[in-house]
């Protein structure tokens, strides 16, 4: 049986040491900021993208890995004698998933491509549990096949704290972002089905929304459907709002199997500033 690599790309959102800890190559997806153009947590970070933002008022671009860097990836390990799993962004939120797919099509049976079906930690999420497998022995083959049946269980709730990136972006209408700010609405979005859908739209400050995805946590905790493995809390520069929820929940989840990450700047440039949520998996 042959060895195997895990490769992920930067949409993850679980920080380079855990990555490098766990021996996870890391493809970065690039972001483009007045004229210049960036690997996503290689070569920026996200307070600097968001003070670069607020300089020249234009939002940043993002861009997906490209085919020929999936090649030179998965060429480089499977010469080497390695088995490849690759576990990408959600397929309806970028073409990344498509052209690490097309490109395994020249490894029939050595790469094998998993769609998160998700974002942000989310995907790291899905990685912890992958590396589980890869240490448990597991062959490549063996860990996508189970690495799919995990990926509906993924949960992602977070709340916005402005629509005007959803807006600038194109994903929110004008009138839309103009009830938002008027009625100070945080969408609170989850993913479903691979999708991006508004699942509350609670009036007034943040914390009502942030309250709310808490509870909807605990609901789910008390009645045993946490898989009580790693529970992530994420944001884009929230100190503030990260330490309010980590209290909330050391109250009945084990410090230990709370992790704390920052989003990265491609999560970031479509969520705004101070976004945040929390993300587990469900039994």
């Amino acid at each position: 049986m042959n060895k195997v690599k895990i490769i992920c790309d930067s949409t993850c959102d679980i920080s380079l040491d855990i990555l490098k800890q766990n021996d996870i190559d890391m493809l970065p997806l690039k972001v483009t900021l007045n004229g210049k153009t960036y690997k996503d947590l290689v070569e920026i970070t996200t307070d600097k993208m968001f003070d670069i933002i607020e300089k020249t008022g234009e939002l940043a671009k993002s861009a997906s890995v490209t085919p020929l860097e999936f090649e030179e990836a998965f060429s480089k390990y499977v010469n080497d004698g390695y088995d490849v799993i690759f576990i990408s962004l959600g397929s309806a939120l970028s073409s990344t998933y498509s052209s690490a797919y097309l490109t395994s099509l020249d490894y029939t049976d050595r790469v094998f491509v998993i769609d998160s079906k998700n974002l942000s930690s989310s995907i790291g999420l899905l990685i912890l549990e992958v590396v589980k497998m890869k240490n448990e022995g597991l062959s490549a083959a063996e860990i996508y096949e189970k690495a799919l049946q995990i990926v509906p269980k993924v949960q992602c709730s977070f709340i916005l704290n402005t629509m005007e990136y959803l807006y600038k972006g194109g994903r929110c209408s004008g009138i839309g972002f103009y009830f938002g700010k008027v009625f100070h609405l945080h969408p609170i979005i989850k993913m479903e089905d691979g999708k991006l859908n508004i699942h509350h739209l609670p009036r007034g400050h943040i914390n009502k929304g942030i309250d709310l995805i808490i509870n909807e946590f605990k609901q789910e905790f008390d009645v045993g459907k946490v898989q009580l493995g790693t529970v992530m809390i994420t944001h884009a520069c929230n100190e503030d709002a990260m330490k309010y929820i980590y209290d909330k929940l050391i109250e009945f989840v084990p410090k230990e199997n709370i992790m704390i990450n920052n989003a990265g700047c491609v999560i970031s440039s479509h969520c705004g500033p101070k976004c945040i949520g929390i993300l587990y998996i469900n039994k």
